[in-house]
């Protein structure tokens, strides 16, 4: 999408002239134009029949329907002048110590204080930063897919401050109009918490009968018997609830203008995250209406940081990727923790060998049931040598207070814990970045720094991995079965997996047109892909 500087100069009383005269327009051609020869108004869409002669067959007249009218695009709102980016730059700097102290964690894995901000001396930093900010989203538009940079604020009085960079270079800003106090009645609103009761590890002493005992998952497309969620609550008022707790999102994380730049144009953003903002499903957001969801337009990759943004080398090529060599990992047996005890995962089986059959997956990386232990899960990523895609269907846990020591995946007898992936040495990994697909529940979650959770994804992304595929709460397994089937079926067709989970969210939005938990749990976190094969498929219209 181009973007001229006639649009982006436009100020706020120009814009709504020309849309006050535009309207007046239309009113005058309806009251002026269109009578037929009785005087009275004539339909735009009715058709004059001419005589017939005997013997010919009448020509079937079109049904007097009105004609579709395309939906219009939005206009561009104005971008900030140069003088007008300083904030930003502002902002840049006071990150410098927020990504150090993450940088820290992964590095010691203790939490060091935030070191005073040198904000004036790091302003020349920050100038190269956004510069270099600048030059990467046009070098990554260049490959077929427009890209833009959403980055997060929250600002010393609170407020969430958001800017967003557009390929040509150009800002956008918006800000909220109160403090952000974070995600957290965001699941409850979406109705995750029954997810949780049937799917979600259970404290040891404190279990309760599960919704979704002795239940196995159904695969037919035509049949949704989503029995590991319960009966799912599509009611009106339920409806309305998710709808609103969406909309307040949108509102809160894509604040002013923001929101207007997604609604006039489309592409990929790359998120950089404040707190939890890294958490939120992006791609269920409504942007021009409420049932206009993100996705419709937009793929997603949430950033590390800022630092990976601004990096010249922040670019993950899929196309190194050799799907063959995968490891595919999917509902280990003998589950075992000091603390949690975890039901079975039948449709992560079947996940998982679904997967592994549409790959053409080599038997001896494909780790299921008594054959998912630790220790046969990291001889396969080794010997896979990080030209593969990593995917493991099975439990997860993610912990707010101790991320690396009680954050772990599960595999049998014995689990992989986030600190000991924090320190792995996999072969081939300084070589090769691989995709890590976490189908598991709660993987995009950990502890909230200001800038951003560290989890198990984190970790992954510290051992070397290129993207990672993570979840933002306790997920279905029918629906988790759907979306994932159809996402590696897009990589495998060569998408690359921004656009292969936006695709696959796109057709499991059909399947639950009204409950977004059930489409929009997954998130890609990590570096943008780059290969540029994959992004000429991308055809530039709205999928």
């Amino acid at each position: 999408m181009q973007h001229s500087k006639a649009v982006h100069t436009l100020s706020a009383r120009s814009l709504l002239r020309q849309h006050a005269l535009a309207a007046l327009a239309l009113l005058v051609l309806s009251a002026c134009g269109g009578t037929d020869d009785t005087g009275s108004a004539g339909s735009a869409n009715q058709l004059l029949s001419k005589p017939v002669a005997d013997g010919q067959a009448p020509v079937a007249a079109a049904p007097a329907e009105p004609a579709a009218v395309p939906e219009p695009t939005p206009t561009m709102p104005a971008v900030l002048a140069e003088e007008g980016q300083r904030p930003l730059l502002l902002a840049i700097a006071s990150s410098y110590p927020v990504i150090q102290q993450l940088q820290r964690k992964e590095e010691t894995g203790r939490v060091h204080a935030l070191e005073a901000a040198r904000i004036e001396a790091d302003l020349a930093r920050a100038r190269a930063d956004l510069a270099s900010i600048k030059r990467n989203l046009a070098s990554l538009s260049a490959g077929g897919l427009p890209t833009y940079a959403l980055i997060h604020h929250v600002a010393s009085d609170g407020s969430l401050n958001a800017w967003i960079v557009l390929p040509d270079g150009n800002v956008v800003a918006g800000t909220t109009t109160g403090p952000y106090a974070g995600l957290g009645t965001l699941q409850g609103g979406l109705g995750v918490d029954r997810i949780a009761a049937t799917r979600g590890p259970q404290l040891k002493g404190e279990e309760k009968q599960r919704l979704d005992a002795d239940a196995e998952i159904a695969t037919d497309e035509d049949a949704d018997a989503d029995r590991g969620a319960g009966k799912r609550d599509n009611s009106p008022a339920a409806i309305s609830k998710r709808r609103q707790v969406l909309a307040g999102a949108a509102a809160t994380l894509l604040p002013g203008d923001i929101r207007q730049v997604l609604a006039a144009g489309e592409g990929r953003l790359l998120v950089v995250p404040a707190r939890d903002t890294g958490t939120a499903p992006y791609a269920a957001l409504p942007i021009r209406n409420q049932d206009d969801f993100a996705a419709r337009r937009w793929s997603f990759v949430v950033m590390q940081d800022l630092r990976v943004l601004a990096d010249s080398a922040s670019g993950f090529d899929m196309g190194k990727v050799d799907l063959s060599k995968s490891v595919i990992v999917g509902d280990p047996d003998d589950m075992r923790d000091v603390r949690y005890s975890f039901p079975a995962l039948p449709g992560a089986r079947k996940e998982a060998q679904a997967i592994a059959r549409e790959l053409g997956i080599a038997e001896q990386n494909v780790l299921i049931g008594a054959d998912a232990t630790r220790k046969n899960v990291v001889r396969a990523i080794d010997r896979s040598a990080g030209e593969g895609v990593i995917y493991m269907a099975t439990h997860a846990v993610a912990d707010a207070k101790n991320p690396l020591t009680r954050g772990f995946v599960v595999l049998s007898q014995q689990n992989l814990f986030a600190g000991e992936l924090r320190t792995e040495q996999f072969r081939g990994w300084d070589e090769h970045q691989p995709l890590v697909v976490m189908s598991a529940c709660q993987t995009a979650l950990g502890r909230v720094f200001e800038g951003g959770t560290f989890g198990v994804a984190r970790t992954w992304t510290n051992a070397g991995a290129g993207q990672v595929v993570a979840s933002l709460w306790n997920v279905s397994d029918l629906a988790t079965y759907r979306l994932m089937t159809r996402f590696v079926a897009g990589l495998q067709q060569g998408q690359v997996p921004e656009l292969a989970m936006q695709a696959a969210q796109l057709e499991t939005i059909k399947n639950y047109p009204d409950d977004p938990k059930m489409w929009a749990s997954f998130t890609i976190i990590g570096k943008p892909s780059i290969d540029s094969r994959a992004m000429q498929q991308h055809s530039g219209s709205s999928p």
